[in-house]
């Protein structure tokens, strides 16, 4: 986590002591406000269990709306997640099941035990990465991630096997995942694209043909700004 944003992290940590105190958390958890309950998950940064609590996917909010407006109507929908988190255990409310994987095994052991509440219809696959060699393909552009081999992770979706309702690009190696979702998509099926405005993102899937981008740019829980999220169908 970078200075700045740290933080930050901390400063809101501070300041929701003080407003849990002073009963302003709890009045926003009543309120019907959605300006209100927004301000509730500023105070739940990187607080992945707030979010479950507060039912929310840390995507846009025009995004949530329309994915569970897909899901709506695809009862019992199979879904495969790169990137676990609150995410997962929204999405295993809504579907018939949820196959998720996490390259950070210490995180997928906290998501884990969040999962432990659920209808145990969601199924979390801890596959960290390898070391890096000449031959590797398949890298993240993250800082700190840059040496490190995601070739097992992307390809655990192979492993699970489609064909899949709906799948989340929210992860490490974002453009490999997205590639191979496509291999594993229903007829019908959306891909979930977070952040997709990156431009290490844009440029590429922009590019590409034969897809149709619908673009969710709206205020994001937990964060002060806005952010876009996309959903991508084959056209």
């Amino acid at each position: 986590m970078s200075g700045i944003r740290g933080a930050y992290v901390s400063g809101v940590r501070t300041i929701r002591k003080a407003a849990d105190k002073a009963g302003l958390l709890a009045r926003l958890e009543r309120s019907d406000s959605p300006k209100a309950k927004h301000l509730r998950t500023l105070f739940s940064i990187h607080d992945a269990g707030d979010m479950v609590k507060m039912d929310l996917a840390w995507w846009s909010y025009p995004a949530m709306r329309r994915v569970e407006e897909f899901l709506a109507q695809r009862p019992g929908a199979r879904i495969f997640e790169f990137g676990a988190g609150a995410s997962t255990i929204w999405l295993a409310k809504r579907a018939g099941q949820v196959d998720s994987v996490e390259h950070d095994t210490q995180w997928a052991e906290f998501v884990r035990e969040m999962l432990a509440d659920t209808a145990g219809n969601a199924k979390l696959h801890a596959v960290p990465p390898t070391a890096a060699t000449a031959d590797t393909v398949i890298r993240s552009a993250r800082v700190g991630h840059t040496d490190l081999d995601f070739a097992d992770y992307v390809s655990t979706i192979d492993q699970v096997g489609g064909p899949f309702d709906l799948i989340v690009v929210d992860g490490r190696a974002r453009i490999d995942a997205f590639r191979r979702s496509l291999d594993h998509l229903a007829e019908g099926g959306v891909v979930v694209f977070d952040n997709i405005k990156r431009k290490r993102y844009w440029d590429v899937l922009s590019a590409m043909p034969g897809l149709r981008i619908e673009l969710l740019k709206g205020a994001t829980p937990t964060l002060p700004y806005p952010t876009t999220t996309g959903l991508i169908w084959r056209a």
